[in-house]
């Protein structure tokens, strides 16, 4: 694979570069006015004071995003151009959302695949309209985070641990959420970390994330403003203390009105709607999670090396923010972003295409009936109901979850195994 590899990275960029053309031609001028606004605002704040500065102003993200600010202001040259040309933005997230697909198909391309055929894939991924939507349309950053998701958990499967630790640290300096892999990435790296444990190992492990980490904060620690920023970490969790910001999902079902502004500390049987939705959260996942952290036991007790097969971890990683989205209060609709490209892995590497295509579907529906972009007069339509939307979701999850342990039980079945000793 590794003597393929650079054709392949040749062939990829030339396709991108005709795709990025083709998009910055059509890129539209508008998004969600907010987001819209909020970018223009930092980049302006960062412009004329500085990066250390920017938890100053009203800004409530994390401090990677604020360099992409930066050098988006840099580019542009002056504050009437980083307003201007706001729109064009967008295509620094395009970027991400390319070098995702990238390691999509390093993952599930096999050594005798044609390019034609890893191109073929490769647009279900770059043109699918779904994840296109947030980017194009919308003009979220989420493409950014799920790049360094997706990039943290390819590495993990290939059991490179400071790559792995170096993307997930990334992520969630990026936004906070990319918390909830680190119990899939931790399951794939443990025994690897074991396995292979030597003090100059973990020294190594530990120093690059700490050194990682300490650059990505310094401009905020010359700036003197570290407190500001571990008070926008701190003040991320419970922001929005309501049962759904604009999130279609399980609670569409059990309660009606304005989800978004229902207190989700009102209670259920001496519990809040939060605590429910936490509950719900944690058993569905353990759930989840169970095929996986079982071969990681099994590895360690066996002393043997860890191979989990591809379908388990694809569709681990696809579920685990499904999950988080769809029973969780407070979460916003955009949250379910990182799931599409392990639904889309899933459904190419395995040929199986309905459940990825119902999750993609949800997720645009989900989109679109906040936006608007279309323009269409049918939002009141069964198609964008709210509970409609909801059940696409839920239909997603349980086809994941069929799918996770019926591939585990007929591996089982034919005592094939998933651990090999190497």
């Amino acid at each position: 694979m590794k003597s393929s590899r650079y054709p392949f990275l040749k062939k990829y960029i030339q396709l991108s570069a005709l795709l990025f053309i083709l998009f910055l031609v059509m890129l539209p001028h508008r998004g969600n006015s907010w987001d819209m606004d909020c970018w223009k605002q930092w980049a302006n704040y960062i412009f004329e004071n500085s990066l250390g500065e920017i938890y100053h102003s009203n800004t409530d993200y994390l401090p990677l995003y604020h360099y992409v600010l930066l050098l988006f202001g840099f580019i542009q040259g002056s504050v009437a151009k980083i307003g201007y040309n706001i729109h064009y933005l967008k295509l620094i997230t395009l970027l991400f959302h390319f070098v995702t697909g990238f390691f999509l198909a390093l993952l599930i391309k096999k050594p005798a695949d044609s390019w034609e055929k890893v191109r073929g894939e490769c647009l279900f991924y770059l043109l699918n309209i779904a994840i296109l939507y947030n980017t194009l349309i919308w003009g979220q950053v989420d493409a950014i985070l799920t790049c360094f998701i997706f990039i943290s958990c390819y590495f993990a499967y290939q059991k490179k641990v400071l790559h792995s630790l170096i993307f997930i640290i990334l992520a969630i300096n990026f936004k906070l959420q990319a918390i909830v892999f680190l119990p899939v990435i931790g399951l794939m790296l443990l025994p690897v970390i074991i396995y292979t444990f030597s003090k100059k190992r973990i020294l190594q492990w530990l120093l690059g994330s700490l050194l990682l980490q300490v650059l990505i904060i310094m401009p905020f620690i010359l700036a003197g403003t570290c407190d500001k920023l571990w008070n926008v970490v701190t003040g991320s969790v419970g922001k929005w203390p309501f049962v759904s910001i604009s999130a279609y999902n399980v609670w569409d079902f059990f309660l009606s009105g304005e989800l978004n502004r229902m207190p989700d500390s009102i209670t259920l049987l001496g519990i809040s709607y939060k605590s429910w939705g936490l509950i719900m959260f944690f058993v569905a996942s353990g759930i989840a999670l169970w095929p996986m952290a079982k071969l990681a036991y099994t590895s360690l007790l066996q002393k043997s090396k860890l191979h989990i097969p591809l379908e388990i971890v694809l569709i681990t990683c696809a579920i685990i923010p499904l999950l988080f989205f769809y029973f969780n209060t407070q979460m916003h609709e955009r949250y379910t972003h990182p799931a599409l490209v392990f639904l889309v892995a899933y459904g190419i590497y395995t040929k199986r295409p309905v459940v990825p295509i119902l999750g993609c579907l949800a997720y645009f529906l989900n989109l679109e009936s906040i936006i608007q972009f279309m323009h269409k007069h049918e939002y009141r339509s069964l198609i964008f109901n709210r509970t409609f939307i909801s059940s696409l979701y839920l239909i997603t999850i349980a086809g994941l979850y069929f799918d996770l342990f019926r591939f585990k039980i007929k591996k089982d079945a034919k005592n094939e195994g998933s651990l090999v000793n190497q």
